[in-house]
């Protein structure tokens, strides 16, 4: 299961219910990975292409084309994303850094409990 950088567009409140459907659905011993930009650099970023897209008539930017709606946000900090891992029932949640954005990006495992049946 995968979640690219877009737990932040869910409705703050279905952030839960989306990973403990996503806990529902995985077989046992299955993991889910969680993306999400560093604070500062979703904020840049959305700045900076925002201003490029009125500079230059663009639409880069569908964040800022549809609308951010009341209960999305630009991002979403770490400790949120574990602890609501954590509530969904998965274990062992893990946060790692990869290289895309300069290393801002961070990316979350965890791994719902059992053995995969084989």
């Amino acid at each position: 299961m995968t979640f690219i950088a877009n737990l932040n567009h869910c409705p703050e409140p279905d952030r839960d219910a989306e990973l403990c459907e996503s806990w529902r659905v995985l077989k046992p011993g299955g993991n889910i990975i969680l993306t999400m930009g560093h604070p500062l650099a979703e904020i840049l970023v959305h700045k900076l292409v925002w201003a490029y897209d009125k500079l230059f008539k663009t639409n880069y930017d569908m964040d800022n084309e549809r609308g951010m709606h009341e209960d999305e946000d630009f991002y979403l900090l770490d400790r949120e994303i574990t602890d609501r891992l954590g509530r969904a029932g998965f274990e062992k949640v893990q946060k790692k850094y990869f290289l895309t954005q300069w290393g801002l990006n961070h990316l979350f495992i965890g791994w719902k409990p059992g053995i995969v049946p084989k």
